[in-house]
């Protein structure tokens, strides 16, 4: 197996990348079809596999394999449930990937690995999970995770500030189901706190590419003012000169880790100091194994991240 870390690393960078949460609400079944059609993005592949075929390379794309087995569990019922929330609120009008009912993408749906993948990623170790990764693939498709009846956006991200964040910062939308809840196993994370600099030229080329017609202030020390952050450190809001832009904002232009941060600048530098990794909605899958190790089973884990639901 390959060193834990990059592995967690490389399925950090794919989970804290969801996409928007769509505004439909079209009724939707809590049954996950036997067969599906994949758009393969890379290619502009479609392709059509089985529903455990699918969410086993969603498994193998989305978390590190070697994590508890409750915690592959906890996953894969948030990956087949959000997947059947795509697919129901892109039944009646066009999906991004066109004909196919989900994509690999990671920005537009949720990822996606096939076998040779898997084997890039994990090298032939990779066969020894999966007795793991079929055991959670099951476990998954016959827990679709349903709030007054209706798949929910099982959204989910690597690791949090030790409190999950809300919505409404990372998507401007609130869902019942989706309230802050406490993750202390987050904070042992070791990488938990990281910074990353960014030359004032790549910052203003991303805010350009974000909006074009962005005002930005000469004064680089005065890019950014009046950060409005909540108790759990992400932010809610800040200025850009006189652009209000919200954390999520923020995590999106510049790709940061994580919504929580803070800013400094010098030299033509800006330093982003972050905590956490991903836009810490939902379920938490450091969080998630951590309370595996403990002995919680995926119910329990799936109940404590998203609150009020059924597991049907």
């Amino acid at each position: 197996m390959r060193d834990g870390l990059i592995i967690l690393l490389i399925f950090a960078i794919i989970s804290f990348s969801l996409p928007l949460i769509s505004v439909q609400e079209a009724k939707a079944a809590a049954v996950f079809p036997e067969e599906i059609t994949l758009l393969r993005e890379k290619t502009g592949e479609i392709i059509t596999l089985s529903g455990k075929d699918y969410i086993k390379g969603c498994i193998s794309a989305q978390i590190p394999i070697d994590y508890e087995q409750q915690a592959l569990n906890a996953q894969a019922a948030a990956a087949a449930t959000y997947a059947l929330r795509l697919m129901a609120d892109t039944r009646e009008s066009e999906a991004p990937w066109g004909e196919a009912d989900l994509s690999d993408s990671a920005a537009a749906c949720q990822s996606y690995f096939d076998y040779e993948e898997c084997i890039e990623s994990y090298g032939e170790e990779y066969n020894e999970f999966l007795p793991k990764i079929e055991a959670a693939a099951t476990f998954g498709l016959s827990h679709i995770i349903t709030y007054e009846k209706e798949p929910i956006y099982a959204v989910y991200h690597s690791v949090n500030t030790g409190k999950t964040a809300s919505p409404e910062i990372i998507w401007g939308r609130s869902f019942p189901y989706l309230k802050p809840v406490e993750s202390p196993w987050d904070k042992s994370y070791i990488n938990y706190e990281c910074s990353n600099e960014m030359t004032t030229e790549e910052a203003r080329r991303l805010l350009i590419s974000h909006k074009s017609d962005i005002e930005i202030p000469a004064d680089f020390g005065k890019w950014f003012s009046e950060i409005n952050v909540n108790e759990s450190g992400y932010v809610i809001s800040l200025h850009l000169g006189k652009t209000l832009l919200s954390g999520g904002d923020m995590w999106r232009i510049f790709g940061l880790r994580s919504p929580a941060f803070e800013i400094s600048y010098s030299d033509n530098v800006f330093t982003f100091k972050t905590k956490g990794y991903g836009h810490g909605v939902g379920l938490s899958q450091y969080g998630a194994n951590e309370m595996a190790k403990s002995g919680k089973n995926a119910e329990e884990i799936l109940r404590y991240y998203y609150s009020g639901v059924e597991i049907s």
